[in-house]
C-alpha cells in the first residue's frame, strides 16, 4: 500500500476513535445528568424521630443557628422577592446572564428586604463554583437571602452538605440545616420582628427532597420525594412554640420546592387564578402536611417552585397555594411563558394579609 494511503488509514482510524469516544463521553454526560437521583434510605412509615420536651423557642433557635430573626422596615412592611428555580450551570445556553439581569431589575424596581429562593439553585457539576456565584453576587446588593433545596441541588459532584456549608462565608446568606432530628437539610425558620421586638410573621422553610421509590398497583416507580413525619413534626413544634411565645396566633408562610398533592386539588377544583402548562409533579404519596397545617390554624400561603410552566394561585381550606415564578434559562420552559419573579408584601398591622406582585421579562420589555 502505498506510505500516503497507510497515514490516511491511520488519521481515519484515529479519528474515528476520537470520534467515538466523544460521543461515549457525551452519553455518559446525558446519562450522569438524567440519572443522579438521590434517593431517601426510609419511608414516612419506618421513618423515627423524637421531638424536643421544650417548647420551641424562635430566640434559642437563632442562637443555636437554627433560625433567622428580620425587623420589618421602619414603614412596618416587609417586601419578600420569590425567586425560583434559577438552575445556574455552565455551557451553551446556560443563561446565567439572564438570571442576573431579571434579578438586578428586579431589585431596581423595588428593593426587598429578603430573597426566598425555593429550590434548584444549580444544575451543574460545578454547583459549588454557581453557588458562590450568587452568593457573591447578593453580597454585592447587600440583601438578605434564604436558600432552600430543590429536588437537582445536592444532585452530580456536590450534595446539600457541601453547598450548605460553603454559605457560612457568606454574611448576607441566612442559610441552616436545621435541627439534626428532622429529615432534610434545609428546614429552618425566618421570623419578622417589629418595633416592639415582637415576632409578628414567620417564614416556615422545608426541604422537599429529591427522588423515591413507590409501589403503586403492586408495581415499583421512582417519583418525586414527600415531606416527611419528623418535619411535620416538627412544623407542628414550630408553630405551637411560637403562638405560646406570642401569646396569640402568628402566622406563617410556607416556602418549599417541590408541590404539595393539594395544588392539583386545587386546580381540580377550578379555584385557581393563572395557567396550567404541565402536570403537577408532586409526590405519589400525601404524608398529611397540608392537613397538618390546616388543622393548626396558623398557615396563610405556600409558595413553590419546581414546575417551571405552570403559575397560578388560589385558596384552599383558608390557605393560599402559590405556585412561583420561573427564572430558569438554564432548563426547560415553554415558547410564550415569560420568566420571572414574585414580590410578597407582609405588614406588621395586619400579619394575616399580605399581596403579591409578578415582575416578568414582559413586563421588563425584554
Amino acid at each position: 500500500m502505498h506510505r500516503k494511503h497507510c497515514v490516511l488509514l491511520i488519521l481515519g482510524i484515529l479519528a474515528g476513535i476520537l470520534l467515538l469516544t466523544a460521543i461515549g463521553l457525551g452519553i455518559h454526560v446525558v446519562y450522569t445528568l438524567t440519572n443522579s437521583q438521590v434517593f431517601e434510605s426510609v419511608s414516612a412509615q419506618e421513618e423515627t424521630w423524637s421531638t424536643p420536651t421544650d417548647d420551641y423557642d424562635i430566640r434559642q433557635a437563632e442562637r443555636n443557628g437554627e433560625a433567622f430573626i428580620i425587623p420589618y422596615a421602619s414603614d412596618g412592611t416587609f417586601t419578600i422577592l420569590h425567586l425560583t428555580d434559577p438552575h445556574l450551570r455552565r455551557g451553551p445556553g446556560n443563561g446565567r446572564k439572564q438570571v442576573y439581569r431579571l434579578l438586578g431589575e428586579a431589585f431596581d424596581y423595588r428593593k426587598p428586604d429578603l430573597v426566598v429562593v425555593t429550590g434548584d439553585m444549580v444544575f451543574s457539576f460545578d454547583g459549588i463554583g454557581m453557588l458562590r456565584e450568587f452568593a457573591e453576587f447578593m453580597e454585592g446588593q447587600g440583601i438578605y437571602w434564604t436558600y432552600i433545596f430543590g429536588n437537582h441541588d445536592g444532585q452530580y459532584t456536590h450534595d446539600k452538605r457541601q453547598l450548605g456549608e460553603v454559605l457560612r462565608e457568606y454574611p448576607h446568606a441566612l442559610f441552616s440545616f436545621g435541627p439534626q432530628w428532622v429529615r432534610g437539610e434545609s428546614n429552618y425558620v425566618v421570623g419578622l420582628e417589629d418595633a416592639d421586638g415582637v415576632i409578628r410573621q414567620a417564614l416556615a422553610l422545608l426541604d422537599s427532597h429529591d427522588s423515591r421509590e413507590y409501589t403503586v398497583d403492586g408495581k415499583k416507580t421512582t417519583g418525586y420525594d414527600y415531606i416527611y413525619p419528623s418535619q411535620i413534626a416538627w412544623y407542628d413544634w414550630v408553630s405551637y412554640g411560637l403562638d405560646k411565645t406570642a401569646g396569640t396566633n402568628v402566622p406563617l408562610y410556607v416556602f418549599l420546592h417541590i408541590p404539595l398533592p393539594e395544588y392539583d386539588i386545587l386546580w381540580e377544583a377550578g379555584n385557581a387564578t393563572g395557567v396550567k402548562n404541565e402536570k403537577v409533579c408532586s409526590p405519589l404519596e400525601n404524608t398529611g402536611l397540608f392537613q397538618a397545617m390546616v388543622e393548626d390554624g396558623d398557615a396563610v400561603a405556600v409558595f413553590c417552585g419546581h414546575d417551571h410552566i405552570n403559575d397560578y394561585a388560589g385558596e384552599l381550606d383558608g390557605i393560599w397555594l402559590v405556585y412561583g415564578k420561573s427564572a430558569s434559562w438554564g432548563s426547560y420552559g415553554k415558547r410564550g411563558h415569560a420568566k420571572g419573579v414574585r414580590f410578597l408584601t407582609l405588614d406588621a398591622k395586619n400579619p394575616w394579609d399580605f399581596s403579591m406582585e409578578a415582575l416578568t421579562t414582559e413586563d421588563l420589555h425584554w
